[in-house]
């Protein structure tokens, strides 16, 4: 394909996903599956490219990065307790969920494993943003939801590593998930190190007074954190996030969020489409209704998780029903999840896209909705005294 014609189907892409904003906006949802819909149509007379895919690429692992930029591992051990109760009461109900339908799909074992991520992880960015678009975060579930979320996405993040060792090192047997296991903690733990005993060197290497130097040292620090995440057979975006983490310890946190962020938002928006771009028109039809049946049964499991996780925190009745219907949106990490997968899991990667893009789709509008209600939906459910 012509240098040319690329940078035609970049200028397109883009202008569409402008519309697509403007579209989201207007209806006040989340500019994630505007986006994921654009690629659906915008694959219809646009292919997938080697300039789409490194956006893309780059996408992912800037996404991950600023996600992982917003915890730090300081502020996980201070509210340690209840964010692992209210985490483990989120991981045991919603986790099995994918792998049973994957069993019942028929799937393999790792395809089934891919979907159990896919279905457990609610979306930070949709839910951050509806809980400040709604003025709610001196709401008193508020606390538990964000503890729920930066304990998924650490989780995930460990788990997905895993997953990606296991296909590395080949099987699901005893000693290939134990080098699994080994190689994602070890690199999860020596980013740690990193960050507590060599802090203040960092601090020094990142204290460059130019902007336009800064964001080249960031970048390569992310790029380079990535890349070598990826040599030990783990994903890079995954490596991004930790690195995040790291940065997230050093004063220059503000700054970097300042600046990176920025380059973030075409390659991301680039990566939702191309996700939309390269899904299989043709498994729509045989997946649909089991989309359906994951969302039909992810609603309950997530209002459960605001009962017990709300018991954790001490929250009334009408607050744990706001917290499960705030649960519900599905997003980012679910898209990044499907992507990883259908580089390993071959057979069933047009499944999995498929059936990831109708899930998505489907719980990020309509959780978005639940959540915006969830007020009135409370009231309805425990009482119409209003408490806090």
């Amino acid at each position: 394909m012509e240098v040319d014609t690329l940078i035609s189907q970049i200028g397109v892409i883009c202008f569409v996903l402008f519309l697509s904003g403007l579209l989201a906006r207007k209806m006040r949802l989340s500019l994630i599956p505007l986006y994921i819909l654009t690629g659906l149509f915008v694959g219809r007379f646009i292919e997938k490219s080697l300039v789409t895919d490194f956006l893309s690429e780059i996408g992912i692992i800037l996404l991950l990065f600023l996600i992982g930029l917003e915890f730090s591992f300081g502020g996980l051990l201070r509210n340690g307790h209840k964010l692992l109760t209210a985490g483990i009461y989120d991981l045991a109900l919603n986790l099995p969920v994918g792998l049973i339908v994957g069993l019942a799909l028929g799937w393999d074992i790792i395809s089934c494993l891919f979907l159990s991520g896919i279905v457990y992880i609610s979306s930070s960015a949709i839910i951050c943003k509806n809980t400040v678009e709604l003025k709610r975060s001196a709401y008193p579930e508020t606390e538990c939801l964000l503890g729920i979320l930066v304990f998924e996405d650490i989780f995930i993040a460990i788990y997905l590593a895993v997953l990606s060792g296991i296909i590395t090192v080949g099987g699901v047997g005893a000693l290939p998930l134990s080098l699994a296991i080994f190689k994602a903690l070890g690199f999860c733990g020596a980013l740690m190190l990193i960050g507590k005993y060599l802090k203040k060197y960092l601090e020094e290497l990142l204290d460059v007074e130019s902007s336009e130097l800064f964001v080249l040292l960031m970048f390569s620090i992310i790029i380079l954190t990535a890349s070598a995440a990826r040599l030990l057979g783990l994903s890079d975006a995954i490596g991004a996030f930790f690195a995040g983490m790291v940065i997230a310890e050093t004063r220059q946190k503000a700054r970097t969020l300042e600046l990176i962020a920025p380059l973030q938002y075409i390659t991301v928006a680039i990566f939702f489409v191309s996700f939309g771009i390269i899904t299989d028109y043709s498994a729509f039809g045989e997946v649909f209704w089991w989309a359906l049946i994951l969302v039909g049964i992810s609603i309950p499991f997530k209002l459960l998780t605001g009962f017990f996780a709300g018991r954790a925190y001490e929250l009334n009745r009408r607050a744990q029903i706001r917290l499960g219907l705030s649960l519900l949106p599905r997003g980012e990490f679910s898209i990044v999840i499907a992507a990883v997968a259908t580089t390993y899991a071959a057979g069933f990667s047009h499944h999995i896209q498929a059936l990831t893009v109708l899930y998505v789709l489907i719980l990020a509008v309509l959780g978005s909705i639940l959540m915006r209600f969830s007020d009135v939906l409370a009231s309805a459910i425990a009482g119409k005294k209003k408490v806090s």
